[in-house]
């Protein structure tokens, strides 16, 4: 749900035009039909126990509700790996409710993903390795197919589904030998690539031009400043009423006058979507310049407050992405093997440090570069990973 999620991000959300094209005889080689299937049969979960499964599936015991679970999640797991071997996926995402519309489909994910992870645990543990690579990687296809549909919101979802892809593989990747590494390095060289941020805000400006047809439908200037408080900042606990108030007199205190703004902002989509993929650095320094530039566009403070948010999480996956690359490659050639993986964000050589049982591999941040280019502390938290379990 984008609301739900977080409204400011959501407004960037962009529908995919077309996509690819099945004819009424191909519908079986869309993958998401595939997982619809799995996702229609999925045991039921409350947010809060999808939430703590979401958090424990690397460390809940793998007891018999555990068990029990994946038992009854069998169906929808075949689902996903008959899901994962399509090459296409279309969500058929649709945005005539604009920022009210729904992506059930990626809380599904999530959820089937994290069975998955346990899944893949149990199969580790009975010496099913292949089989436990093959819920793995599957799962990561799954978070990749979810990250094309066209939005910012699925795009997260599907790094959130690859981080606990990593974290597990990293967990047993001691256990393999160096023909089931060699192997499994193949197969995610061979993922499909998914979506990142400039995608979503390559295409066309569907969510601005639903916003300026919503605009324009209001009849007087209660019903506007009601529709504008619905788009209420990111973090304000203000009445709706008040905000849509305040929105509308920064817009002049007309619908003519809030169309403006919101045609001025049109270009800040490509151009942003080019910054997506600059170097941290230069990103930094474009997306300050344009947001001072745009300072005074009030449109523009609700919808774009959270580009900064974005990057870091683009930053955060690329850094993972280097860490397991980089500990696949320790695993078959030997610590020194670190070294041809440099970090995306500051391209040094990571850190290695063994232990009992396995190895850590992790990127140092200068807390001043940190600052710099206005990440939260949280990101420290994507700087390391665990190879092995600590005894």
């Amino acid at each position: 749900m984008l609301r739900a999620i977080s409204l400011a991000i959501a407004v960037l959300v962009l529908a995919r035009p077309g996509g690819a094209a099945f004819a009424q005889n191909d519908l079986g080689a869309n993958a998401a039909l595939k997982y619809w299937q799995g996702f229609a049969t999925l045991p039921k979960f409350s947010d809060a126990d999808a939430q703590k499964l979401h958090a424990e599936y690397l460390t809940m015991p793998l007891d018999g509700h555990a068990r029990e679970m994946v038992a009854k999640a069998d169906y929808s797991l075949k689902m996903m790996h008959y899901g994962a071997a399509l090459a296409d996926c279309n969500w058929g995402l649709s945005m005539e409710e604009g920022v009210d519309a729904l992506l059930p489909y990626a809380p599904a994910a999530r959820v089937l993903a994290s069975i998955a992870f346990v899944h893949a645990r149990m199969r580790m543990e009975e010496g099913r390795r292949d089989e436990a690579i093959d819920d793995i990687v599957s799962a990561i296809t799954l978070g990749r197919h979810v990250s094309v549909d066209g939005s910012l919101i699925a795009v997260l979802v599907g790094y959130g589904i690859e981080q606990r892809a990593h974290e597990t593989l990293a967990l047993y990747l001691i256990q393999l030998d160096a023909a089931s590494i060699q192997k499994l390095k193949m197969r995610l060289d061979r993922l499909p690539a998914g979506g990142g941020p400039a995608d979503g805000l390559k295409l066309e400006k569907a969510t601005l031009d639903w916003f300026i047809r919503k605009v324009k439908a209001t009849k007087n200037k209660d019903e506007l400043a009601a529709f504008l408080g619905h788009l209420s900042k990111a973090g304000e606990s203000r009445d709706e009423k008040e905000q849509g108030r305040e929105f509308l007199e920064e817009c002049g205190g007309t619908a003519d006058g809030v169309i403006r703004y919101a045609e001025e902002l049109r270009q800040c989509y490509a151009q942003t979507a080019r910054m997506f993929d600059l170097p941290i650095d230069r990103f930094v320094t474009e997306w300050d310049r344009e947001s001072a530039k745009e300072s005074s566009n009030p449109v523009f403070q609700r919808f774009f407050p959270a580009v900064g948010k974005v990057r870091e999480s683009q930053a955060r996956h690329d850094v993972r992405r280097v860490l397991l690359n980089a500990a696949i490659d320790v695993r078959l050639n030997g610590p020194d093997a670190r070294k041809g993986h440099l970090d995306p964000l500051t391209a040094k050589a990571l850190d290695y440090t063994a232990f009992d049982g396995g190895f850590e591999l992790r990127l140092k941040l200068d807390e001043k570069l940190r600052e710099k280019w206005h990440f939260t502390p949280r990101f420290d938290e994507s700087l390391s990973l665990t190879v092995g379990r600590r005894p």
